[in-house]
């Protein structure tokens, strides 16, 4: 990525790649160049055509026609690939391209894929369903390039070909809403009263970490937007008129408790998620959101089929809910995704219980540390590969408060804190997301955290392990280690401390990922989210080089009476 994203000119000039008698990617091009000659002219502007010929790296290419070339040039007002310079042609190369091989099966799944490009961006693949055609003959990247042919098999790789160009992503959430003013000026001049614009067209920022090291962390967001056609269903037509609906009191709209302020951050969430990714439930019928406002956000899939916000949540005897418009959606940022709603969507909290599962490894700070290349080289984000279990360092990272001792475990083996993406061959392909934690605090260290939201009320908490056979003496609770045990503390509350040994209810000597029981039943009396603080104390942490902590998720299960 960093020879991708910075050589001056093509590291790959003069060599040779051919395979047996399959082409690789950019060769293949050539045996059609006049078809793809267009391209093939902005591939090396950009230095990267022979980089795609690699022998020893996969990639997916999707390469517009001359006819697609052509037109994009227009719509620039340019008559080639030079008038916008070398630094913009390898952005628009690079949105091309995914270090990775995505077969038909794959692709035709829909969504979005799972492999970013070389520019840091998800693609997503959807179809017209008003397309005469159907099929594999209405597939569209992006909502927006037709896929003309499909997984043209290279011997590196496939080829997708297009007939339209896909810009690459410069602009923020607000430059892209800004793109539809007409549409939401009510939301967007919310938005610059509140102050929120500004969070929202920022994509990188430089964050200190607590070793004093600093990183550029790049900040996604989901903003779920109100058309001005939508706010009218309410009898809203002015910014005045939204702020009486909500009770908006004052003038200092950039106070964070000002009901304005918490309208347009209830409207904001961390990540960039697409509409399947809202849509995805886990194993419940129920998830919630974690908002900028610091409430839950609650999503249900109902009638139809179709995604809502708040389903069963009413004001003064009036239903807020809201369904997501599907037409207006998955509009991508560089920094993250925009939604349209069909309803003004009020804030409004749920009283009733909901599982959550706590992903210990879903922080934006986590994201942004792999994604910007500070971590294991060849590591991706919450993505598994196929012989490569990775690691990466994130004991400094911002999100954490870790106390490390004495461990006998060396931490060129497992870091304090470590970030693990798993790999294709094992059980542990079914980590939640892919990845996993390890700890290697030493005897007595600690780790504490911020969880999502919980909504008040009593909850039964597991904790998801994973186990190698090399802690088979954590399991059988021999060479001076206890079975794992970890004091668990919500809040700095004695009321809410709980000893619990993670291994010693293992009962067989089999990688995998196990359940531990932490609390059969805890109370949170207010909605909210909690500091968890986990202490080892078992000695082997001190003594076995082998000791440490695998986690992967945690989760609070309502207890209904």
């Amino acid at each position: 990525m960093v020879v991708f994203c910075y050589a001056c000119n093509d590291p790959y000039e003069n060599t040779t790649y051919q395979i047996y008698d399959v082409n690789p990617a950019s060769t293949y091009l050539e045996t059609r160049a006049d078809e793809f000659s267009e391209w093939i002219h902005v591939m090396k502007y950009a230095d990267l055509f022979n980089a795609v010929n690699q022998a020893s790296n996969k990639f997916t290419v999707f390469v517009p026609t001359n006819e697609a070339v052509q037109k994009f040039y227009k719509l620039k007002n340019v008559s080639s690939i030079e008038d916008l310079g070398k630094e913009y042609a390898r952005s628009l190369v690079e949105h091309h391209i995914i270090k990775d091989s995505i077969n038909r099966n794959t692709f035709v799944q829909g969504g979005k894929l799972e492999s970013k490009t070389l520019s840091d961006d998800y693609l997503s693949v959807s179809f017209d369903e008003t397309s005469e055609e159907g099929g594999f003959n209405s597939i569209y990247l992006n909502k927006d390039a037709h896929v003309s042919e499909l997984a043209i098999q290279v011997s590196n790789g496939y080829i997708y070909v297009l007939d339209k160009v896909m810009p690459p992503l410069v602009e923020s959430l607000y430059d892209r809403i800004m793109e539809q003013k007409d549409k939401y000026s009510i939301f967007i001049e919310a938005m610059d009263k509140t102050g929120w614009k500004d969070s929202v067209n920022v994509i990188y920022e430089d964050v200190k970490q607590e070793n004093n090291t600093v990183i550029k962390q790049k900040r996604d967001y989901t903003l779920l937007a109100v058309s001005n056609e939508s706010f009218a269903k309410s009898g809203i037509t002015s910014l005045a008129d939204l702020s009486a609906k909500i009770n908006a009191v004052g003038n200092d709209y950039t106070n964070k408790d000002n009901e304005l302020n918490r309208y347009i951050a209830y409207h904001i969430l961390s990540g960039s998620n697409t509409v399947l990714d809202l849509e995805d439930m886990g194993n419940g019928n129920k998830k919630l959101l974690t908002t900028k406002a610091g409430v839950a956000l609650e999503t249900s899939i109902q009638e139809n089929k179709q995604l809502y916000f708040n389903y069963d949540g009413e004001i003064n005897g009036i239903s807020v809910k809201a369904q997501l418009i599907k037409s207006g959606s998955d509009i991508e940022a560089k920094n993250g995704m925009i939604h349209e709603l069909d309803s003004y969507l009020p804030l409004w909290e749920s009283v009733i219980p909901v599982k959550v599962d706590w992903d210990f490894c879903d922080y934006a700070e986590i994201a942004s540390y792999i994604k910007g290349g500070y971590g294991a080289e060849g590591q991706q984000y919450q993505t598994e590969t196929d012989n490569t279990e990775y690691q990466s360092d994130i004991s400094a990272l911002s999100c954490f408060n870790v106390i490390a001792k004495s461990s006998a475990t060396p931490t060129s083996s497992y870091y304090p804190v470590g970030y693990a993406t798993v790999r294709k061959s094992n059980t542990w392909t079914n980590c939640k997301n892919k990845d996993q934690m390890y700890l290697n605090l030493g005897y007595q260290g600690s780790i504490s955290m911020k969880s999502p939201i919980v909504i008040a009320g009593k909850y039964k908490v597991v904790m998801k392990v994973t186990y190698a056979t090399s802690m088979d003496f954590m399991r059988t609770m021999s060479s001076g280690s206890n079975g794992g045990k970890i004091d668990f503390i919500f809040d700095d509350d004695n009321n809410k401390t709980k000893t619990v040994a993670l291994y010693a209810s293992i009962t067989a000597n089999t990688l995998g990922l196990y359940d531990t029981v932490i609390f059969d039943e805890i109370e949170f009396p207010k909605t909210g989210s909690h500091t968890l603080k986990m202490v080892v104390q078992d000695p082997a942490a001190a003594s076995n080089s082998k000791f440490r902590i695998q986690l992967d998720y945690m989760t609070f299960e309502p207890i209904t009476e």
